[in-house]
């Protein structure tokens, strides 16, 4: 019943390839349909919410379905949805260009919400404009990843896979909610990244940005078990830091929490890298 629910599609419809292991996938769907019911509930007041996970539901299924097949050592966690990324395409960070040429998700017609900010349209696969923040994040690991060799190992997502838009048509990020509201939609995020967590069992979680660090450190720093959690300095535009400052430092934030050697199998050394740190669930390096 979710999926009539939801829109969201059975992994058997949507994989291109026979799936490693089609029940994780398909539990992330089946967490994310929850998550779509509870965040359409919400009273949004004056605010736009655009639900990429129901409009965009076959790029994103697709995404899901492809890279979702194994439990994943490294679990990357964005924000939100933003303008030209994820409410355009429907997949975590979702830089078109990117999408296409580095996650070979192609040709995917998007029918718009119907209720949309004039200044904010949902154009899809003729989406114009480039993300900024996908764009950054995605060409950095393009640059020493094939994807292959990149989603063996690690998968990304979303705290809060929608974008909220005010009167004037701009983008209302989840910390700049009204009080009411956020405190109810980082209820029900927490709850699906919950699941995820426990679906994938990542043994390390890199948060993009403050506030993803911020609240992913909130439900799983003060346990004895579980993830690790690392932030990464978010890639927005409106971080001061230039372009080749930020990729030196996101360098050395993975380097600290054993990306590289995960991604390249050698597990043993990421155990010598955090084996001195179980006491301490989270790094502010």
């Amino acid at each position: 019943h979710y999926f009539i629910q939801s829109n969201l599609r059975p992994c058997n419809e949507m994989a291109e390839v026979p799936l490693d292991d089609p029940n994780i996938a398909q539990q992330i769907l089946e967490s994310e349909s929850d998550l779509v019911a509870a965040l359409e509930r919400h009273d949004k007041g004056k605010l736009t919410m655009y639900n990429p996970l129901m409009y965009a539901v076959d790029p994103h299924c697709s995404y899901v379905c492809k890279f979702a097949r194994t439990e994943k050592p490294v679990l990357f966690i964005g924000m939100s949805a933003t303008p030209y990324g994820m409410a355009q395409t429907g997949v975590p960070l979702g830089n078109l260009k990117h999408v296409k040429d580095y996650l070979g998700l192609n040709n995917f017609k998007i029918k718009p919400p119907k209720d949309t900010h004039p200044k904010m349209p949902v154009t899809g696969w003729q989406t114009y404009r480039s993300d900024p923040e996908g764009d950054k994040f995605w060409k950095f690991f393009e640059a020493r990843y094939g994807i292959k060799e990149f989603t063996r190992k690690c998968y990304v997502t979303t705290y809060c896979p929608v974008l909220y838009v005010d009167e004037q048509g701009k983008e209302v990020p989840p910390p700049c909610l009204p009080l009411k509201l956020r405190s109810k939609i980082m209820s029900v995020c927490d709850m699906h990244i919950i699941n995820v967590v426990d679906i994938l069992r990542p043994s390390v979680i890199v948060a993009i940005g403050g506030f993803a660090y911020e609240q992913v450190g909130k439900l799983f720093c003060s346990t004895e078990v579980g993830p690790m959690v690392y932030p990464l300095l978010h890639p927005a535009p409106t971080n001061p830091i230039p372009p080749k400052r930020w990729t030196a430092l996101a360098n050395d934030q993975l380097a600290y929490a054993g990306v590289p050697q995960t991604i390249a199998g050698t597990e043993a050394v990421l155990s010598a890298v955090t084996g001195d740190k179980k006491k301490k669930r989270c790094s502010k390096e």
